[in-house]
């Protein structure tokens, strides 16, 4: 009863197998086409016209309450509406940063900083304009706020017709044109019409979802604590210090019994000026 087992599973096995790349080969060509198709649905000489290739960018810049709040409202908006977030990243810029007393053996350490966050959203077109409206909402200063609509139907038009131009029969090399030149030509022509096809796919990409850049900060903080006294801490008991005076005096006295000893040629010297100038004294 189990022998048709062993010779179902190597039929199902290499089903699968087949199906597979058949079906991603499938879906290649079919992105391709829409890559290389210069169709549209729609009359491109209106300018909104649904056909043309819009890309919808923006970038606001402004000051909030609470930098990690906004973050999280945005983040929770973009992914609301199916969006991505390409980029999000926070962190505080140093300011001054001052000790002051505080005990006898710590110190208040004062510490001004300013939160800062920076992001990148990938929004579906007919959202962003809610999504633009949720950050200036919780905005208390807009710095800066740019909307940018940029129409690229003409060079998402001029790669589809390179494409889609018929290729020519046959190819004939120069006069000194050997098998190789025709071989690296036809890699040319095949990698610059795959350039295109990316080029294409990307201008959809971008058209379907709207890039947002956001920069965030709020007014200045202080982070507040209290540290050891390092020079509290650090310094040596009283007898400690007692004992380190007196073994200072008596290298101090050492070192001077020592310089004036070394002094000896010189006092020589001066002893026999002396009695020399007595003797040229007494003589006149």
């Amino acid at each position: 009863m189990r022998r048709p087992l062993y010779f179902i599973a190597p039929v199902l096995l290499v089903a699968a197998c087949s199906a597979g790349p058949s079906s991603y080969i499938k879906e290649e060509d079919s992105t391709a086409t829409t890559a290389d198709s210069t169709n549209f649905s729609n009359d491109i000489t209106a300018l909104n016209s649904p056909s043309r290739k819009r890309v919808r960018t923006a970038d606001v810049r402004c000051r909030v309450n609470n930098v990690f709040n906004a973050v999280s409202v945005m983040e929770h908006a973009v992914l609301g509406v199916n969006g991505m977030i390409a980029e999000s990243t926070m962190q505080n810029q140093l300011g001054l940063t001052q000790d002051v007393p505080y005990s006898a053996d710590s110190l208040k350490r004062v510490q001004l900083y300013t939160p800062t966050a920076n992001l990148t959203l990938r929004i579906p077109v007919a959202s962003l304009d809610s999504v633009v409206h949720t950050l200036t909402s919780m905005a208390t200063f807009i710095d800066s706020r740019t909307l940018k609509d940029d129409d690229r139907t003409l060079q998402y038009l001029y790669n589809a017709l390179k494409n889609d131009a018929p290729a020519p029969a046959t190819i004939k090399p120069a006069a000194k044109g050997t098998t190789l030149d025709i071989v690296t030509y036809k890699d040319e022509q095949h990698d610059a019409a795959t350039s295109r096809r990316i080029e294409n796919l990307s201008i959809l990409d971008d058209v379907h979802y709207a890039t947002f850049s956001v920069q965030l900060f709020q007014s200045e903080r202080a982070d507040i604590q209290v540290i050891v006294n390092p020079d509290r801490i650090t310094r040596a008991g009283f007898g400690t210090r007692i004992l380190t005076a007196l073994t200072t005096g008596t290298n101090v006295l050492s070192n001077l019994f020592l310089f004036i000893l070394s002094c000896w040629p010189f006092v020589i010297v001066l002893i026999a000026g002396w009695f020399g100038y007595r003797k040229i004294a007494v003589r006149n």
